[in-house]
């Protein structure tokens, strides 16, 4: 329950931000905005402020801002209509009741239009027939009422600076909201002194593993837990001195395939010898080292990786690479290393006593680190102390989002690239179930997920793609440089085919993301 309010908390504030930063924007160029609306579908709860209505819909993915002249439609009032007029104290129409037939209105006056114009460009006097219409009236509709939008209050009518501030200014404010965040995370934490080789934190073994015996005894055989104390200094890792954090990421890393690393530390003013297995993460394939047999190449294989869609799965134990016989994970590590070019390989495993064989291709380097991810990381559970620096704070928060921005590049430009594939990618029901993994990791984790989150839904907005704030920018562009605007029938079309387009692509992300809920086993 924690995890699914943390989902629809989380998806409504990136939203709520993104569609927040187009409202303001538009509010101040004195577009008329008729609606507000968090969620997509039925409406759940609204209210009417202003000339806008704020609403709360049934579906809580997306959300939107009604602006006047975004659409193009046909004329709600057209000449050889009948309709009925509300007048105020001096006889001018404040309400148009679009069907005559209307049981409320039969005894408002009924009129046959025969001259309108309620756009009034250049501020000119609207009007049906004789009778002025206020601009401010409101048409009358089966289930609502809509406010006239003249010509001066539509998004059409303003500045091309104006128009480009709307659209822009929603992904603006996801970049802003993540910033803010950020440096959050920075002041709640503080930042890591590399500096320093003092331990500020350990692996803690939770209350569920230690309440299941198989589980307990499983983490304290890795030899990973339980080893170090906070506070600790360390000294020397496998002979080698440690003057700084970084040295002892390089250290555990060099020495990986060594499934006993010596590790000395300073604890209460003694020198004390402690041997460690650290786990092995090989990204570029998606394997982890098993925490049962550390020693072994029994694995973990995370789902979405390489490794995991070619077929492997957790509890197999590699037996060959490529034909070669391996049996430890130095043997492992050289081969995997050596592969940076993402080249295919053929992997040998051990499973329930079956010999099979997996053709997969592994990730390349280069699109690792723009993932800001190693081809093989070391992962020892201890972490340097942090201190609160004012302003490293705001350092830390731009490097943040920079560096998530240049990782989320990095990705569009593998997926277009073919590097990876679209079934990789998460819609709504993947991005429940990481959110998941982030609330159970703690608030800070939490925090930084919301972040990158935001971010990414303000890259994908950004992109030239129709039906997105990017596409409706390139039109803008287009109008910029032609110094006339494209046909609206014609922007709307092109909006509209993209937008199935994408509703058919959301569908099938979210299809692969239930299939990846399913055990395969």
């Amino acid at each position: 329950m924690l995890s699914i309010l943390a989902f629809i908390l989380m998806l409504g504030l990136v939203i709520f931000i993104h569609e927040l930063g187009h409202f303001m924007m538009a509010k101040r160029a004195g577009i008329l905005c008729h609606e507000f609306a968090l969620g997509m579908g039925p409406i759940l709860w609204s209210k009417k402020r202003g000339e806008t209505l704020y609403s709360i819909r049934a579906i809580p993915i997306g959300g939107f801002v009604m602006m006047a002249g975004e659409e193009v439609n046909d004329d709600m009032v057209k000449v050889g209509q009948r309709v009925r007029l509300v007048f105020d104290d001096f006889d001018q129409v404040t309400h148009i009741v679009l069907d005559a037939d209307d049981p409320r209105y039969q005894t408002a006056e009924e009129v046959l239009v025969q001259a309108v114009d309620l756009k009034g460009k250049d501020k000119q006097p609207l009007y049906i027939n004789e009778h002025t219409v206020k601009r401010d009236a409101f048409y009358v509709m089966k289930n609502k009422e809509l406010q006239i939008a003249p010509y001066e209050r539509s998004f059409e009518s303003k500045t091309l600076l104006e128009r480009f501030l709307t659209i822009f200014m929603g992904p603006f404010m996801n970049f802003m909201l993540a910033l803010v965040l950020f440096f959050g995370i920075a002041l709640l934490q503080g930042l890591p002194q590399q500096d320093a080789t003092e331990i500020g934190s350990v692996p803690i073994i939770s209350d569920q593993v230690r309440a299941d015996p198989d589980l307990y005894d499983m983490y304290l055989n890795s030899n990973l837990y339980e080893v170090f104390e906070v506070g600790d200094v360390i000294l020397r890792i496998e002979g080698e001195v440690v003057e700084e954090w970084r040295d002892v990421s390089r250290l555990l890393r060099e020495h990986a395939s060594n499934r006993n690393i010596e590790v000395v530390v300073l604890r209460d003013n003694q020198e004390v010898t402690e041997t460690v297995t650290p786990l092995i993460y090989v990204y570029s394939m998606g394997l982890v080292s098993s925490l049962r047999e550390p020693e072994s190449l029994l694995l973990n294989v995370l789902d979405n990786f390489p490794a995991h869609q070619a077929g492997m799965r957790t509890g197999d134990r590699i037996t060959a690479i490529d034909g070669q016989s391996v049996t430890n994970w130095e043997d492992a590590l050289s081969v995997f290393s050596g592969n940076t070019e993402g080249n295919q390989m053929t992997i040998t495993v051990l499973r329930d006593g079956q010999t099979l064989e997996f053709e997969v291709e592994p990730f390349d380097r280069d699109f690792l680190r723009g993932q800001r991810i190693e081809m093989i990381a070391v992962d020892a559970g201890l972490g340097p102390i942090y201190e609160r620096e004012f302003l490293g704070t705001f350092g830390y928060g731009f490097t943040m989002v920079i560096g998530t921005i240049s990782m989320i590049f990095s990705t569009l430009a593998s997926l277009f690239g073919g590097t990876i594939s679209v079934s990789m990618l998460a819609g709504p029901v993947g991005i429940a179930s990481m959110t998941a993994q982030a609330v159970a990791a703690g608030f800070i984790a939490f925090l930084s997920w919301v972040a990158i989150l935001s971010i990414n839904l303000g890259i994908i907005n950004l992109l030239p793609i129709p039906a997105l704030d990017g596409g409706r920018l390139v039109f803008l562009g287009y109008e910029a440089i032609a110094k006339k605007p494209v046909n609206k029938r014609i922007e709307n079309y092109i909006h509209f085919v993209m937008f199935i387009l994408l509703i058919a692509l959301f569908i099938y992300i979210t299809f692969n993301d239930v299939l990846r809920l399913i055990p395969t086993e």
